[in-house]
């Protein structure tokens, strides 16, 4: 499964440092071998992001951002955290394929505001948590793995997600309808529960398949890997607890 040793800059890189935000407005533009000290805004399509860490600045926002929703955004073989001001995002936005993504020390590993995006072996782990965040008047950090506010086509498939403290994935629609959403062959753990699928006012989350993962067993919520409403219907064949590979049910939220 994704880890150290297999997920960030790969080992021998030279890396060139940067200071300062990065904002890409040339379509096809390659981000090659940097260290960011900054966030890299997104304004092109077809923008590729590879062997580079991107450490953000004190309140330079989402490490990557694509809220302008680009498409063919690429990020690979990369690391992302927060250096300085860690209540941020590790990637913010939609239309992107991240591979072998090291995302660490931020709220949100991965925060879409819409879909068309790919997430596969990579390691989200050790969010940032505050019991009292003035970003929530006071009250504990809602830091999730990845946040779905909405969108469709969106596949997490063989990844490790660990240390969120709400929940590894949030489902939300908030912003729009959830449709057409993958997570399979994944190891999750921690949060309240691991999977957490919130309907909100738009019904039922649709094409939802949760399908050949593992799940830890350490969430504030005893043995709750997946939540959620009985009016979503999931697929969720072949999910196993890791300590003794018993089957996992989906508790009603």
């Amino acid at each position: 499964m994704p880890g150290a040793k297999n997920t960030g800059v790969p080992a021998g890189t030279k890396l060139t440092v940067h200071d300062g935000d990065i904002t890409v407005t040339a379509p096809g533009t390659v981000i090659d071998s940097l260290d960011v000290r900054g966030s890299i805004v997104v304004k092109a399509a077809n923008v590729t992001i590879k062997n580079s860490i991107i450490r953000g600045r004190a309140g330079s926002g989402p490490l990557v951002n694509n809220l302008l929703h680009n498409p063919n955004l690429v990020i690979q073989d990369s690391e992302l955290f927060a250096a300085m001001d860690r209540r941020v995002s590790g990637i913010m936005g939609s239309h992107f394929t991240a591979t072998r993504l090291n995302i660490h020390h931020v709220t949100d590993g991965i925060h879409l505001t819409d879909g068309e995006v790919t997430l596969k072996d990579s390691w989200l782990h050790d969010n940032l948590h505050l019991d009292k965040d003035p970003a929530w008047n006071g009250t504990p950090t809602h830091d999730d793995g990845i946040q779905v506010q909405g969108g469709s086509n969106i596949t997490i498939d063989h990844n490790t997600l660990t240390g969120a403290h709400n929940a590894a994935l949030m489902v939300t629609q908030d912003r729009a309808r959830v449709t057409n959403l993958s997570w399979t062959r994944n190891y999750a753990d921690n949060g309240g529960c691991t999977i957490n699928i919130a309907q909100g006012s738009l019904g039922p989350v649709t094409g939802m398949k949760i399908t050949d993962n593992t799940f830890g067993r350490n969430t504030s919520i005893a043995n709750c890997a997946i939540i959620a409403p009985t009016t979503t219907k999931i697929d969720t064949q072949r999910n196993y607890w890791a300590d003794d590979m018993s089957p996992v049910a989906v508790r009603k939220g």
